[in-house]
């Protein structure tokens, strides 16, 4: 159960002469304030080698630091399950005890308050989490030998012994010495790359400005890099792998460009040396905007076919503005870490728009929109709180940003107040006041309520809203809106307060606007029709600028004539959609109107989602044309919602999609023709045999499943379970089990490969194989073979751990 805190305000309710405080009332964090440290560490030298094969790291890490209290007489770092060989203190030997999660050290001298002192410790560490050993301990020599780092949350302690918190930052420098067949990156500058005797090199990366200890990276593995510059200056590095070139272009398009956006639209510089970006394989999340250095999901390399279903370009986008938003300024603690991911969700959001344009933009405000609403289902949690989850923290808070933009007054005054808030806080870590804060100082407006309702609180409002042409008893004519909040309300979800706009079109093709202040359960809106116009349609916060859910029926002539003629494509949507249970002669006119002259795939889509069934010949032309046309996001429209059995009248046409440029599009339009024409199958599955579909292998996993399930090919299991084994990138080993599972097919090398990928790091893996290995648990035909390997074989405790939960 959540917690509820309320604090008491110093004013009082006017006329109250019972004493009664105000209060507010907000769920409690526990991650609210940064945890304390009595030392602040200034930077870290770390020194590292490694033995691959055993997943060891052998460091030498020195901190220098400051006390931050009159009296230190020990010091804490993090750095479960390292082994520390030696320990000094300002170059003297130190006592210190480990513990599990970490170290104490018992300077042999007193710390005097103020000085700089440093202590350098030296160690072993075989990390679990923190630091990836990729490929290493592949039998059969196919996978990729990678080592990589991802520290967020509190990760990097595992292989570094460290303060390990967001709320100290430091200047960092990391001495690598490796596999000269390899290349090294490092965060900040590379100062040296060094060849030494025994087949060795040695690299030198240096931090010129702090940052927060979970940022430290570190990749290394077999690359080609691409070295440019933004048109500014900022020198980027692209890393990729070299049989990979060919999709260099595609996966890292507008980089540069990014970087003078982002300057422009901030108003602030980029503010470190470099930038870089290298994939990694099995990485478990789609990036991360460690500084100066992005790793990210070799996934994300997509190719022309794969850049359809994922371009990497938003999280491009995304990551880089991290270094302005959690890397440059970087929240105190958890409680806060919404002023970076909502942050650079806004900005990758303004960037997607520069690239793809005002419709795709308002699209993903739609869909965080849908998903804000949706998480609200689960609970009550608001944006700035530890535990809100990625919804909150990433697309709602982004859409929150965009509402402080709109009641700010536009884009300018915006930009301004971000301006600031980055410059008045270089290099340090920041929390929800501060950036309230700035957009006072800046504008001189209290947005304290804005802060309460969106920021500090969560639930959305729901609107539920009706519209009346009437004349008053003056005789004016007008239209009134009645709007009612109609969300429940409770300690920590109130009655919302928001500036929204009201639009009246009529059909001379003139309009009545005008904004209220809508902050009651009840308001009416009024806009005058002096002259009688005939109206068109009414719109209730065009283009949805406020998120909320609204009731709002409105008569079938105003839809149709909002669907032919709002100027926002949400408007355009809405009314649409209004569509949905009407019969398809009603609307059908109107539709294939619409259909002609929307340019947005999502408009389309719900057309043919529509229109798809109606066996009516113009609604039949429109699904032709669909399938025909050059975007494959409305062909992936058509499939999704075509039903299990493709008409036969439209067979032909169906099939033009095994050559869509998406894979996605390729193995649904597979999947349906081969089990719509069984006896065509042969022909589908020869026409897409050359076709892999990039990382994952979707189409050739896809073909591989319909060939022994329809065609009883023997060999086809086969080689799904060599798919489900650690030579294979994990997006392709948790499809080929998928496929396994759906054939119902089990042999012993798949209950090693499951084994396997059960006790992996990586959870998007392990939750895949350890679901499938239950599945299969649970069967009596397998259980007792699955039991047995289990008993027989040696396993750590930790894994010992893991595979008898799931079997138990």
């Amino acid at each position: 159960m959540l917690a509820i805190l309320s604090i008491a305000a110093s004013a009082q309710f006017v006329g109250n002469t019972g004493g009664t405080d105000k209060t507010r009332t907000y769920i409690d964090d526990a991650a609210w304030v940064p945890r304390e440290h009595n030392v602040d560490f200034l930077h870290m030298r770390l020194e590292l080698s490694f033995e691959p094969q055993k997943a060891l790291v052998t460091g030498k890490v020195t901190h220098r630091f400051t006390p931050l209290r009159q009296e230190v007489d020990s010091v804490w770092l993090d750095g479960p399950g390292i082994t520390i060989k030696t320990c000094t203190v300002n170059g003297k030997a130190s006592k210190f005890r480990t513990e599990k999660n970490g170290l104490w050290i018992f300077p042999s001298a007193g710390l005097v308050w103020g000085e700089r002192d440093s202590m350098t410790l030296e160690y072993t560490a075989n990390p679990r989490r923190g630091l990836y050993f990729i490929g290493w301990d592949d039998p059969n020599n196919l996978s990729r030998k990678q080592i990589w780092s991802q520290g967020q949350g509190i990760d990097n302690r595992n292989w570094i012994p460290m303060y390990d918190e967001m709320n100290d930052k430091m200047t960092t420098e990391l001495i690598v010495t490796f596999d000269d067949d390899y290349k090294v990156l490092s965060n900040g500058v590379k100062l040296k790359e060094k060849a030494n005797r025994e087949g060795t090199k040695t690299w030198h990366y240096r931090m010129n400005k702090p940052h927060a200890p979970y940022l430290i990276m570190l990749g290394i593995g077999i690359y080609d890099v691409k070295e440019t510059k933004s048109a500014s200056g900022v020198p980027v590095n692209l890393w990729y792998y070299p049989e990979w070139k060919d999709r260099v272009e595609t996966t890292y398009k507008s980089s540069e460009k990014m970087i003078d956006f982002f300057e422009k639209e901030i108003g602030v510089k980029y503010p470190w040396e470099s930038y870089s970006m290298i994939p990694v394989q099995d990485f478990m999340y789609g990036a991360m905007e460690n500084t100066t250095a992005t790793v990210f999901g070799d996934f994300l390399f997509v190719d022309q076919g794969s850049n359809w279903d994922r371009s990497f370009l938003g999280v491009n986008a995304h990551e880089l503005a991290h270094q302005w938003f959690g890397d440059y300024v970087t929240a105190r603690c958890d409680a806060h870490h919404w002023l970076q991911e909502s942050f650079a969700t806004y900005y990758n959001q303004m960037y997607e728009r520069e690239e793809y344009g005002m419709d795709y933009f308002d699209w993903a405000r739609r869909e965080a929109q849908n998903n804000a609403v949706n998480e609200t289902l689960k609970n009550l949690l608001p944006v700035a709180h530890s535990e809100s989850g990625s919804v909150r923290h990433y697309p709602k808070g982004a859409f929150v940003l965009n509402m402080l933009k709109y009641v700010l007054g536009g884009r300018e005054v915006y930009n301004k107040v971000i301006k600031h808030y980055l410059e008045k806080h270089p290099y340090q870590a920041v929390d929800s006041e501060d950036l309230l804060e700035s957009v006072h100082e800046v504008t001189g407006m209290s947005l304290d309520w804005f802060w309460e309702q969106w920021v500090y609180r969560g639930g959305e409002p729901a609107y539920n809203v009706s519209v009346t042409d009437m004349t008053d008893n003056r005789g004016v004519q007008m239209t009134r809106f009645n709007v009612e909040q109609t969300h429940k309300t409770n300690d920590v979800v109130g009655l919302f307060r928001m500036p929204i706009w009201f639009e009246v079109h009529y059909a001379d093709g003139t309009a009545d606007r005008k904004m209220a202040w809508i902050a009651n359960k009840n308001e009416e809106v009024n806009i005058i029709n002096a002259s009688g116009k005939k109206i068109d349609y009414v719109l209730f916060d065009p283009n949805n600028e406020i998120l909320k859910t609204v009731t709002f029926e409105k008569p079938w002539a105003w839809n149709k004539m909002q669907a032919m003629k709002a100027k926002n494509m949400l408007d355009r949507y809405d009314a649409i959609v209004a569509m949905r249970n009407m019969s398809p002669a009603q609307k059908r006119d109107v539709l294939l109107q619409a259909y002609d002259h929307e340019k947005f795939q999502a408009v389309k889509g719900e057309i043919i989602r529509q229109l798809i069934g109606d066996t009516d010949p113009a609604s039949r032309s429109m699904i032709r044309s669909a399938i025909s046309g050059t975007d494959a996001n409305v062909h992936k429209h058509v499939l999704v919602n075509t039903p299990a059995i493709i008409p036969a009248d439209l067979a032909k046409d169906y099939e033009k999609l095994l050559g869509s440029p998406s894979y996605e599009a390729v193995t649904m339009a597979l999947e349906k023709l081969c089990f719509s024409f069984p006896a065509s199958a042969p022909q589908y599955l020869d026409q897409v045999k050359n076709t892999v579909g990039a990382t994952g292998r979707l189409v050739e996993i896809r073909r591989l499943e319909i060939a022994a399930s329809l065609q009883g090919d023997k060999n086809a299991p086969a080689k799904l379970v060599e798919y489900s084994s650690n030579s294979y990138e994990f997006r392709t080993r948790v499809n080929a089990m998928q496929a396994l599972k759906r054939l119902d097919y089990f042999d012993n090398s798949l209950l090693k490969n499951l084994l396997n990928a059960c006790v992996s790091s990586n959870g998007r893996l392990a939750g895949p194989a350890n679901d499938l290995l239950r599945y299969f648990y649970e069967q009596t035909r397998y259980r007792k073979t699955i039991r047995d390997h289990v008993d027989k074989n040696e396993w750590p405790e930790w894994q010992k751990e893991i595979i008898n939960k799931t079997l138990n």
